[in-house]
């Protein structure tokens, strides 16, 4: 149980919360905040401190800063001498707040960890940003790397570049046919979703995206799931209750808001984030809307703090963990010679049944 709430300050609506109002309400040091958001508790820390502070975060819709969060790497090798050690890199998403997002987050830790155990070091982790707006790629090559983790899809002119300059690369869900993927299907995602909630007896369902950049919805393959599977229960689709929210949880919060007013909210919502079910999730409280009484809400990925939102979210569970091992292993196959073709390796979901639904 969570001491009693802090004062959270807001500005134009936006919750500015701080990791020190973290600390305050779930009572523990913001170095020990510090440590549960960057994975770093092993044998620290008790799981309920853990716990106090992923609700104290999801309550408070805590996100932390870019600077707060820390890129692990080695200085000098764990190895005894006889074995080479790696230099490889990661480059991560670019939407905003993606830095400090837990799925992403969980897949570069599970790296780290990984890598600490094989030989590997990683003194660099960019955006794909900080690298479409350089003015010289060299800079982030120099020392060459022995291999690059990419968990975006680049231009092809970054793309291209480093195909150059780096002798192996795996891809975690990129769109990059020409390299080894780690993947999860999306059409299969949001289709579990809407089976799990048709199962419950909800049959107007709406659905909560976004597209990849610069495309419509429609190009979505998780929306060609909710689709699908719409379809195949015989179930309504109404255009009023799917949006493109962009990634944006201002977006899912406008959206909801106007369903409301209009008062045509469906049963139910699928949701492409976990993320953005939870920014729901507050709009939904906020309005006095009962969930999932009134309104059930399903989202996709499983992150740690959506066990923590209120009501805890009902989720499609991906195995970032197993991405990030997966990944290095792919890596080290191709830095010590592998040279197949190209594999798209998908790994299995798990609906996780909670109070939201």
């Amino acid at each position: 149980m969570l001491p009693k709430k802090s004062n959270i300050s807001f500005y134009n609506g936006v919750n500015m919360s701080n990791i020190r109002d973290v600390a305050k309400l779930a009572g523990v040091s913001t170095a020990t905040v510090s440590r549960v958001i960057n994975h770093d508790t092993d044998g620290r820390m008790t799981e309920e401190t853990k716990e106090k502070v992923w609700e104290a975060i999801a309550e408070l819709n805590y996100k932390a800063p870019v600077k707060n969060i820390h890129k692990k790497s080695h200085s000098q090798s764990s190895a005894s001498g006889k074995d080479s050690v790696f230099r490889i890199g990661c480059v991560i998403s670019t939407e905003k707040d993606k830095y400090s997002d837990p799925y992403f987050l969980s897949i570069l830790s599970s790296i780290e960890d990984h890598a600490r155990n094989n030989n590997f070091i990683i003194p660099f982790v960019v955006t794909s940003k900080e690298l479409e707006t350089s003015d010289s790629l060299d800079r982030f090559f120099d020392p060459p790397l022995d291999g690059i983790i990419l968990m975006n899809t680049l231009s092809d002119k970054i793309f291209e570049y480093i195909q150059k300059n780096v002798p192996a690369i795996v891809g975690i869900d990129t769109g990059h046919e020409a390299i080894d993927n780690i993947r999860y299907d999306h059409f299969l995602a949001s289709s579990m979703a809407v089976d799990s909630l048709y199962e419950k007896g909800y049959c107007k369902i709406g659905f909560v995206g976004s597209a990849p950049y610069e495309s419509k919805l429609e190009d979505s393959k998780r929306f060609r799931g909710y689709l699908s599977a719409m379809y195949s229960h015989g179930l309504p689709v109404n255009k009023e209750t799917y949006v493109n929210c962009h990634w944006q949880e201002e977006e899912c919060h406008e959206f909801i808001q106007t369903l409301y007013k209009k008062k045509k909210l469906p049963e139910a919502f699928v949701v492409s984030s976990d993320l953005m079910a939870m920014a729901i999730l507050r709009t939904l409280y906020d309005l006095h809307v009962r969930v999932p009484d009134e309104v059930a809400v399903m989202g996709i990925s499983n992150i740690e703090m959506s066990k923590y939102s209120n009501p805890p979210l009902s989720t499609v569970s991906i195995p970032t963990p197993e991405f990030g091992i997966l990944a290095l292993d792919t890596l080290k196959q191709r830095i010590d010679g592998y040279n197949m073709l190209p594999r798209d390796i998908s790994l299995p979901l798990h609906i996780v049944v909670r109070s939201s639904t």
